[in-house]
């Protein structure tokens, strides 16, 4: 079983992770930074830090994160020349994907980030259909666009050849800022973020969800996240009925999120076809007049906290039923609250500022029994600064497979936390 990881921000920026297999928390040592909230998953953690900037953590791996980048060199033949590359005015140009409708010279290939590196100069595919073709590379037609095949024949009037590079992903273990060109045309900073969706389709593999909300209470969906593109591609607007102050996104097609009047929303809609949904419908807060602040999902699990600090359950939730169909009010005063994986449930105490962990959360009691607050304590032979110190002592929590049920000297307060887990190796 891989190893679970807890993540927490404290109220000074810094990030620390805490690991099932570990007796203390691990500071993430990017000095430099300082953030505002962490979402992660298993095999990486996305965060927006103080400077409103997008960040990538990806976990190292056995398996490099690879991509082929890929083109096609076209020629005609005719009668002067043989086969050149002066083609006629209605083909495709000399340089082309595989459809002949874009035209990508070798020239035209940058790198999308300075978190990538090239391998090797490109090369041409000797390789046609699993068969080795002539030294060259070149498969022959009649014509663009038509069947091609390895072997040259009398009537083959065009022919082909296939070039690739590989670029490889070189940021893991660190964190590295989504780069500005991908993200300077939006109107104005992110203030919460969640990651999540991989449940949804296994195809493009290590395919991903992530929601942000701007300070407008705007909704924006990154594209294209999947193991070949960890970055995404490009931040896409999501109207919403309203202004969004907070958002949770959960493994398969779970998407609530809070309004700033105090109502929360949920996404419809969503699958493998259509990743951002649909539409949104209209939950009303756990308690009438009182205003719902934070929501949390799961799988098939619905957590929320209202401005009076109570914590509440949605029942009746699934994928089937997004909505649920009612709330059960839970014990304890909270400030926020995170679901990680399999569905188990952390918290922030509003008083004491600790983490909790939900006990007794199985399948057929999903709400779960009670609260635990459980610390982990700090390295004593390590010297530390007296905030630093303090940090760690008040990052108190609590994962499956670490209950050590005492509790931390005062300190300083935590921010926010939330639970992913560490690739299998």
């Amino acid at each position: 079983m891989p190893s679970s990881l807890l993540w927490a921000v404290d109220v000074y920026g810094r990030v620390y992770s805490l690991s099932t297999t570990g007796q203390q928390w691990e500071h993430c040592r990017d000095a430099h930074l300082e953030f505002k909230r962490v979402t992660a998953i298993q095999q990486c953690c996305w965060s927006i830090a103080c400077d409103h900037q997008i960040y990538l953590y990806i976990h190292a791996s056995d398996v490099p994160i690879r991509y082929q980048e890929e083109t096609y060199e076209n020629q005609r033949w005719n009668p002067v020349d043989g086969f050149s590359d002066r083609l006629l005015p209605s083909d495709r140009w000399q340089w082309s994907d595989v459809t002949g409708l874009k035209h990508q010279p070798l020239g035209d290939f940058q790198l999308p980030s300075e978190n990538w590196e090239w391998e090797a100069d490109w090369y041409v595919d000797e390789n046609f259909g699993g068969e080795p073709t002539e030294k060259a590379g070149w498969t022959y037609a009649i014509d663009f666009p038509a069947t091609y095949t390895k072997d040259k024949k009398w009537n083959s009037c065009v022919r082909r050849r296939r070039w690739i590079r590989y670029r490889r992903y070189k940021a893991q273990e660190t964190w590295v800022k989504i780069p500005l060109e991908q993200t300077g045309s939006l109107p104005d900073p992110f203030n919460d973020i969640t990651c999540g969706g991989w449940e949804i389709t296994e195809e493009p593999r290590g395919c991903l969800s992530l929601w942000a909300v701007s300070l407008q209470g705007k909704v924006w969906f990154r594209c294209g996240i999947n193991h070949h593109n960890p970055e995404g591609s490009v931040w896409e607007e999501v109207p919403v009925p309203g202004e969004v102050v907070q958002i949770s996104c959960g493994p398969g097609d779970l998407v609530w999120a809070v309004l700033w009047e105090g109502d929360l929303l949920v996404r419809e809609g969503i699958g493998r076809d259509c990743l951002k949904g649909s539409s949104w419908v209209t939950v009303e807060s756990p308690d009438t007049g009182v205003a719902a602040t934070h929501v949390a999902v799961g799988v098939n699990v619905v957590w929320a906290v209202t401005k009076d600090h109570k914590v509440w359950f949605r029942r009746g939730v699934n994928s089937h039923n997004p909505c649920g169909s009612g709330w059960i009010g839970m014990v304890g005063e909270m400030a926020m609250i995170n679901v990680g994986l399999n569905d188990q449930v952390w918290a922030i105490g509003f008083e004491d500022r600790a983490v909790y962990f939900r006990q007794g959360v199985t399948a057929s009691e999903l709400s779960g029994k009670a609260w635990k607050v459980v610390s982990v304590p700090r390295d004593s032979e390590r010297s530390h600064s007296s905030a630093s110190a303090s940090s760690l002592q008040r990052l108190e929590c609590s994962v499956c497979f670490l209950l050590c049920l005492t509790v931390s000297p005062p300190g300083v307060s935590l921010l926010t936390v939330t639970c992913g887990a560490m690739p299998q190796v």
